[in-house]
């Protein structure tokens, strides 16, 4: 993951990018990347968290104790974050 962030550093720093978004029928997870942040939105029917951490390792680690996110959504949310993050180590 660090060398993906150092890369992603070099080439923008300005912006904010969607890295990962998974949608489930029971909430949304969305990993950004941001000049040296990645930004944590999660949401469901009635809640809502942003957060903001120094690596996408701190940004997992917290989705796991919130506790409004239902199992099912964090697996998934890890999957894809897992998928994207071979694509990327892959270019």
């Amino acid at each position: 993951m660090t060398q993906l962030m150092a890369r992603y550093y070099a080439v923008n720093m300005n912006e904010m990018r969607h890295f990962s978004d998974t949608r489930t029928e029971v909430g949304r997870v969305r990993f950004l990347l941001a000049d040296r942040c990645v930004q944590l939105v999660a949401e469901g029917p009635g809640w809502q968290h942003c957060s903001q951490h120094g690596s996408l390792q701190e940004a997992t680690q917290l989705l796991a104790f919130l506790p409004q996110v239902p199992q099912q959504l964090y697996e998934e949310s890890l999957d894809d974050l897992q998928r994207r993050l071979a694509v990327e180590q892959a270019a």
